[in-house]
């Protein structure tokens, strides 16, 4: 798959809407001068926004910015047709939708820090989301009009949403050229598709096509941060994942994850979450 430039906005409405309803999610690591909400209905996976790597499930709720590049990939088992699907909801407008005056006076202030913020990602969670998805829900059965007004209203919405999760790293400036792109998306998704296995950087920079050397300061300019970075911040979202999830024991989720020792992976573990797989698991139950 190559990474690209999406054209998400087919019918050149002011705000357009999408409803998916798959096996697993299909477009690969992208990004588009729209700015998008994603809400997610159903299916579970890990999301990357930028720098950001998360794992999400089903009602997760978060706004990207204009050309921040982004990914929602679903666990290796939705792509082995195990009756398991995925489902959301995308609204995607331009900020000038709306017009720089409109923007600019004081009821509409708060939406335009957000959409400034949204630059980095926005996850919107908590009891007062469930609002939010509803608003989502009844722009997507409306149109003109109608639409617009209830988007103004989500929008306001999120922007006094107190809870926000900023994704992105303070220092984070997306590289949006077109070219090479497809070097990026298809490294990554040997990652995903592998991270159960030892992953050598010459093996992964052999898929892009160059040295070492150059696919490190290859994948720093356009991720935000090493590759052995990013492949032990994936696992241990992985893992995070099967501590919530299953009851294996923390051992067998270290080697589940690539990781080739348990002290290995205690001391990653510690180093992202900031505690111990155990006191995750215990916090989190």
């Amino acid at each position: 798959m190559d990474i690209f430039f999406q054209h998400v906005n087919p019918i050149n409405a002011s705000i357009y809407m999408r409803h998916a309803k798959q096996n697993h999610f299909v477009v690969p690591w992208h990004f588009h001068p729209e700015i998008e909400i994603m809400y997610v209905i159903n299916g579970e996976g890990t999301r990357i926004v930028g720098d950001s790597i998360q794992q999400f499930n089903a009602g997760d709720f978060v706004l990207v910015g204009s050309h921040t590049p982004h990914l929602w990939r679903n666990h290796n088992e939705y792509y082995e047709n195990k009756g398991l699907y995925s489902e959301c909801l995308l609204l995607f407008f331009k900020e000038e939708t709306f017009g720089t005056e409109f923007l600019s006076i004081e009821e509409m202030s708060g939406i335009k820090r957000m959409l400034t913020e949204a630059k980095r990602g926005l996850r919107f969670s908590g009891h007062r989301s469930e609002k939010l998805k509803n608003l989502m829900l009844q722009a997507y059965n409306e149109k003109g009009i109608d639409r617009i007004l209830t988007s103004i209203r989500l929008l306001n919405e999120m922007a006094q949403f107190e809870t926000s999760e900023v994704l992105c790293s303070k220092g984070y400036i997306p590289d949006v050229s077109y070219r090479d792109y497809d070097r990026l998306d298809n490294c990554l998704e040997f990652i995903m598709s592998n991270y159960k296995k030892s992953i050598t950087l010459k093996e992964v920079a052999d898929i892009a096509n160059m040295t070492p050397n150059s696919f490190c300061r290859y994948f720093k300019r356009r991720t935000n941060m090493t590759f052995s970075k990013f492949l032990i911040e994936f696992r241990v979202g992985k893992a995070c994942q099967l501590l919530l999830n299953t009851e294996k024991k923390i051992i067998e989720i270290a080697f589940d994850c690539g990781f080739n020792s348990l002290s290995n992976f205690n001391n990653q573990f510690a180093s992202v979450k900031g505690m111990s797989p155990r006191e995750y698991r215990k916090k989190k139950a």
